[in-house]
């Protein structure tokens, strides 16, 4: 079951054409964080979203494929909205709260973009 978030922040900082890498947070991100976030917020309450390699995300017209989701994805998404999306080949150590994507190319969002989880 797809699962819909809309953008509603974007930090000053959330956006470093070097770094391919979005870190996201729901709207109780403390100030501090939504500087270096983009804020996200789901359509319905959720109880559960468990990525795997192969799922997709897509960002706008933009589709994703999961090439590897970290063991704390689905409890820091579920909880807090967070995970940090890497437009990156998987390194040799992935981080366990990261999701790395394929193609590796950082997404143009904006405030109002529409994410969808596809599990």
């Amino acid at each position: 079951m797809a699962i819909m978030a809309t953008i509603s922040a974007i930090g000053a900082n959330a956006i470093d054409p070097k770094e391919p890498i979005l870190v996201f947070f729901d709207e109780t991100a403390t100030e501090s964080i939504q500087q270096i976030a983009v804020l996200q917020k789901f359509d319905a309450p959720m109880h559960t979203l468990s990525l795997e390699e192969g799922s997709q995300i897509k960002i706008d017209d933009q589709t994703y494929t999961v090439a590897f989701a970290g063991g704390l994805v689905a409890a820091n998404l579920t909880s807090i909205g967070h995970a940090t999306l890497y437009f990156s080949a998987v390194p040799q150590k992935p981080m366990e709260n990261g999701i790395y994507l394929t193609p590796t190319t950082l997404p143009e969002i904006h405030v109002g973009s529409v994410i969808t989880y596809l599990p």
